[in-house]
């Protein structure tokens, strides 16, 4: 079974790919995902809800366009691993976008074992007012 520093690694490298997301470039994000029709991605956005790789994708795509700017850090993270799921929830805080402001997330990223690879198969979040860590 997969360790939770193991899972902690790939969970970064979905902020990593979500910073390089912000300066245009998706190809790490696209890597990290699953490309399957049961994904889910469910961002910030209230009208945001896409079921499929295809149409998350495509969100991904647009995103990458826009060359938001900023940065984003995981500010608290919990892991839970089964043998071939694992969840991560975290706080995290996303910088510099638009008018160099600043705002906390909280979020759920899902990952599944490929055929021994880790997948991300849901990732959900939502901009929080204020955060107390």
């Amino acid at each position: 079974m997969v360790s939770k520093s193991e899972i902690e690694s790939i969970d970064e490298s979905f902020f990593s790919a979500l910073n390089a997301m912000f300066e245009g470039d998706i190809g790490p994000m696209e890597a990290l995902w699953s490309h399957a029709d049961d994904v889910i991605y469910m961002g910030p956005s209230s009208s945001l809800f896409h079921v499929g790789w295809k149409v998350t994708d495509q969100d991904w795509v647009a995103q990458g366009q826009a060359h938001l700017g900023g940065s984003i850090k995981v500010l608290k993270r919990h892991i839970f691993v089964a043998d071939s799921l694992a969840t991560v929830h975290h706080f995290s805080e996303v910088t510099g976008q638009g008018d160099g402001s600043s705002i906390r997330m909280r979020g759920t990223n899902i990952y599944r074992n490929e055929d021994g690879v880790w997948k991300l198969i849901v990732h959900h979040s939502d901009p929080l007012p204020y955060i107390d860590l």
